[in-house]
Order: C-alpha cells, then structure tokens, then sequence
C-alpha cells in the first residue's frame, strides 16, 4: 500500500509546471463552459420569454386599417329626371378612410388565464432540465476524471513494476554469464519488459482520449487538462457515509418532479379544451376618419361582442374527455416514475457496496501477489524455481496492483452516482 501511495503522489507531481485541476474545478468549469449546459440556459430564457409574451393575452388587442383610392372616373354615377330630359350625376372620385379599433378580452373561457399557467409551467420546467443537465454534465466530468486516474496511476504501477524486471534482467544477465542458466530466459525477460512497453503504449493512448474528451466537456485545452488528485481515494470512507432515505432522495429528484409537472400541464390541458366550449366577452371601441372628395367625416362607436361556439360542442366534449384520459395517463407516469427512480437509487446503492468489497479484495490480493513475487525472486536465486514462475509472479503483481487502483476509482465512481442519484 505504502508503495502505491508513493505511485500516486509521483502522478501527481510529474505535471508541477502545467496547471492542475482538481475534481471540482473541473466541474465548476464544465457548468461554464459545457455547450450543452449553454442550450440549456438558452432554452430556460425562450420559456422566460413565451411567460412574458402569453402574459400580453391579458392586453386589449388593437389594429389600424386604413384605405386610400381615386377611381379613373367617378366611382358613382347615376342620373335623375329632369322634365322631360334626365340629368347625369357623378360623384366619390378618390377618398381615404382610416379607423383604429381597440378590444378587450373579458372572457374567453378560462383560456387566458389557463394559458398563462401553462407558460409558467414550462419554465419550470427549463429549469429542471438545466438542473438535470448541470448534473449529468458534473457526473460526466467525474467519470472521465477517474477514468483518468486510474489510466495514470496504472502507468506509474507499470513503472514501478518496470523497475523490478531491470533488477531481474540485470540478475540473469550475470547468471547467463555465469553460465548459470540459459540464454532463453534473457529471452523471456526481454519478452516481458517489451509486453510492459507495449501496455504503457495503449494505457498512454487511453489518457490521450481522455483527456480530448475531458477537455471538450469542460472547455480547458487538451494539453492543459491535467488533474491533480491526492493518493488518500486509496482509502476511501465507507459507503454508510454517503446514506441517503431512499423515499426523501425520491421526491428531491429531477426526474420525479418533472412527471409533477407534466400531470399539472394535462390538468390545465383538460380546462383548456372546456374553455373551449364556454362563451367569450369582449368590449372593444373602434373610431375611424374618412374624407371623401373633400368632405371630411369623423366617428366613432364602443361595441361588445359575445360569442358562444354552439357547433364546437359536438367534438369539443371528445376533446374534453381524451384530454381527461392524457390526466390519468400523466398520473400513471408520475407514480411509476417514482417507483423506478426508487428502484434506481437502490441500484446506485448496492453498486457503490459492490465496489468498497471489490476494494477489500484487491487489497488482498495485492499483499498476496507481493509476497508470492518475493517468495519467487528468492527461488530464483536460489535455482529452486524457474523464470517462467517468476515472470507470472511479476504478472500477478503487477495485476494485482492495477486491480487495487482501478478499484479505488471505479468505488469513487460509483459514490458520485450515488450522489447524483440522491
């Protein structure tokens, strides 16, 4: 343990002249920056402005017309009698009429009123979503940063190990030498430290993909995302220290609360279909100008008009009782969402258990694999045991390590998946 604890603290100094980021820098960064998160925030200011833009539903509605002509001749023409002759009348040649008519909505069925209700649900409901995303977005960050950790502290294990197949290539170049034993075991060691190279290649490659995708998330340069974490998730807490009531997780969740809301929306949906069928009220008052081959008129009138859909009833109650099933079908919805997020969370628990025991396991079996490397190297000096045996000691140390550390990380993991989930 004291061996891996000094791996990590190497990982964590080999970058000293670049900046480091810790976990929740990186986070911060994400919310930020992250171009998703952005859309989120964009869409949250679309609701902002369809609640502002319903809210002039409540204003009169006012428009203005106006109408200019002049006719090739004049536009009325007639005669009347004039003894026995008649006499030609012609008149209106050009005019101009123009009126402004303004009207108030005093009812129009609940419509306006439920309108306005329906707009400022959607807003919140922009608002989980951004939520939701923000901490997706957070929980994405985590795995590629410990995703990152356990990349990098497995190439510092490669390292160490590296370091014990020079003593033991240094060793059995001095027996073959010696004459000793044969040339093939170089060989085979040889073969190791190359098997060696060629996982540092791919555990290199692995960091650089990471890296891409953890600096595309957060918005830092690829070759300026570089973390910095201390060697203590070596020893994490346990996972009663993350315990959350299952049911009070429940009602906290985005998810649920957005199944709240889509229940409310098909509420009001069932009193927008009935506003539908109900009578509307208006006042209004309209003054107009007209001038008409010089002669100038102005007016004006104040009017009210009822209107009652008659012909609207025959379908309309259709549309009222479907809109009253989508009600029981959003109500569904919320109650199995509930039992499902409930379900969720109870997975996320036992995973994060399933992982602190993966810890234990590792732990033994990395005290196992390090005595059982040492028992070999002392054999094979002593010329009891073959290279074979001690190169699948190094094997088994060198996995049993790697082991240990992807399971601090993937246990890191999973208690911020608990945690998103609760």
């Amino acid at each position: 343990m004291k061996k891996i604890v000094l791996m990590i603290a190497w990982v964590c100094c080999c970058g000293m002249n670049a900046q480091e980021y810790t976990l929740e820098q990186l986070q911060e960064m994400a919310v930020q920056n992250n171009r998703t998160l952005k859309n989120a925030r964009l869409d949250v200011d679309a609701a902002k402005e369809d609640k502002t833009k319903a809210r002039t539903n409540f204003l009169p509605q006012v428009s203005a017309a106006a109408v200019g002509f002049h006719g090739f001749d004049d536009l009325m023409q007639t005669s009347m009698p004039a003894g026995e002759q008649t006499m030609p009348i012609s008149m209106v040649k050009k005019g101009f009429v123009g009126s402004v008519m303004a009207v108030q909505p005093l009812f129009q069925g609940g419509q306006i009123v439920n309108g306005n209700k329906l707009a400022d649900l959607q807003e919140e409901v922009k608002r989980l979503q951004l939520q939701m995303t923000e901490k997706d977005t957070e929980l994405q960050v985590a795995k590629y940063y410990w995703q990152l950790v356990s990349l990098q502290s497995n190439i510092a294990t490669l390292d160490s190990v590296k370091v014990q197949l020079d003593e033991v290539h240094r060793l059995t170049q001095q027996y073959v030498d010696a004459g000793v034993t044969t040339h093939n075991d170089l060989l085979r060691v040889e073969l190791k430290e190359q098997e060696l190279a060629s996982n540092r290649l791919e555990l290199e490659n692995g960091i650089s993909i990471v890296k891409l995708l953890l600096a595309q998330l957060t918005g830092v340069g690829e070759g300026d995302c570089n973390i910095h974490h201390s060697a203590s998730f070596l020893s994490p807490s346990l996972p009663a220290t993350y315990l959350k009531d299952k049911e009070e997780a429940v009602k906290h969740r985005e998810e649920y609360a957005l199944s709240k809301k889509n229940e409310d929306a098909q509420s009001l949906n069932v009193k927008m279909e009935r506003g539908k069928l109900l009578p509307s009220l208006s006042v209004g008052v309209n003054g107009f100008y007209q001038t008409i081959d010089s002669h100038d008129n102005t007016n004006g009138m104040v009017f009210a008009t009822l209107s009652v859909p008659i012909s609207d009833w025959w379908g309309g109650t259709h549309a009222v009782r479907k809109a009253k099933i989508q009600r029981l079908q959003a109500e569904n919805d919320r109650m199995e969402a509930r039992e499902k997020l409930a379900i969720d969370i109870q997975s996320a628990w036992n995973n994060m258990e399933e992982a602190y025991k993966q810890i234990d396991i590792a732990r033994a079996s990395v005290v196992s694999a390090k005595e059982n490397l040492r028992m070999q190297r002392i054999f094979y000096g002593a010329g009891i045991t073959t290279m074979t045996d001690l190169l699948d000691a190094v094997t088994l140390f060198t996995q049993s390590e790697s082991q240990l550390v992807t399971a601090c990380a993937t246990y890191q993991l999973r208690v911020a998946e608990y945690l998103r989930k609760t």
